[in-house]
């Protein structure tokens, strides 16, 4: 094939390049939604994020993509009929704090690169993979952000069911365990869950400082903004393994 026909790498990525603003715009939403009680930034977010989930499956013309995501499209559209939307999107932040917990765990089989890993051969290059330590280090902190990822999917699961009033429980009009008040509900997932990860980032950075003190390290800034530039060849090697 002729050079001048080989279309450069950004090109593919090109198709879901309006994946990543709608995903912003779902997760600005959401959190607006949750602090101030608006139903309607709630519903704006999740049509926000089924519009960044369809992109993909209409990309690909995937048949089983878009037969799950017709599935939560009209899960969404029965829960808000019978009153129960903002159950419903509680649960979103579980669903994805799971798959997310799921997407570094199975990095983690054999004959698989840990996605940390991943992203630092991507991001900084395999030099910087091949330096004493960094590829140990590497696998430890995926399994780190897997766990970390679960647990906060699992707390907050207990505190969809078990809320009361407006849990899953509750709502069915099952005696709930141990009831957790309905505030926590709504500020946990908006607030504290971030709050959680982000000093679960601070800790895993300070460690990797101590750990790794024989090696340089790159200004946060730096690698968060080349991690951005080339998330898409990360999510590329993903579906390849």
């Amino acid at each position: 094939m002729s050079p001048a026909l080989i279309p450069p790498p950004v090109a593919a990525a090109r198709p879901n390049r309006g994946v990543l603003p709608l995903l912003v715009g779902y997760a600005v939403l959401a959190l607006l939604g949750g602090v101030l009680h608006q139903p309607v930034l709630g519903f704006v977010a999740i049509v926000l994020l089924l519009a960044a989930l369809g992109l993909p499956v209409l990309r690909r013309r995937s048949g089983i993509g878009l037969a799950l995501w017709l599935a939560f499209a009209v899960a969404m559209v029965a829960a808000a009929a019978s009153g129960h939307l903002q159950l419903a999107f509680s649960a979103l932040p579980i669903l994805i704090l799971f798959a997310l917990a799921a997407l570094f765990a199975r990095t983690l089989r054999a004959g698989r690169e840990p996605l940390i890993a991943r992203c630092i051969r991507v991001v900084e290059g395999e030099h910087r993979l091949a330096l004493p330590g960094v590829a140990r280090y590497a696998r430890g902190v995926t399994l780190y952000w897997a766990c970390v990822l679960a647990v906060q999917a699992a707390i907050l699961t207990v505190l969809l069911v078990c809320a009361k009033p407006g849990g899953v429980l509750d709502v069915l009009g099952i005696g709930v365990p141990f009831a957790i008040p309905r505030d926590a509900l709504a500020w946990y997932p908006e607030a504290g869950c971030w709050a959680v990860l982000a000093l679960a980032f601070a800790a895993e950075y300070a460690v990797r400082r101590w750990s790794l003190r024989g090696i340089p390290h790159p200004p946060v800034s730096g690698f968060v903004k080349r991690l951005i530039l080339r998330w898409p060849q990360l999510v590329r090697d993903e579906v390849m393994q």
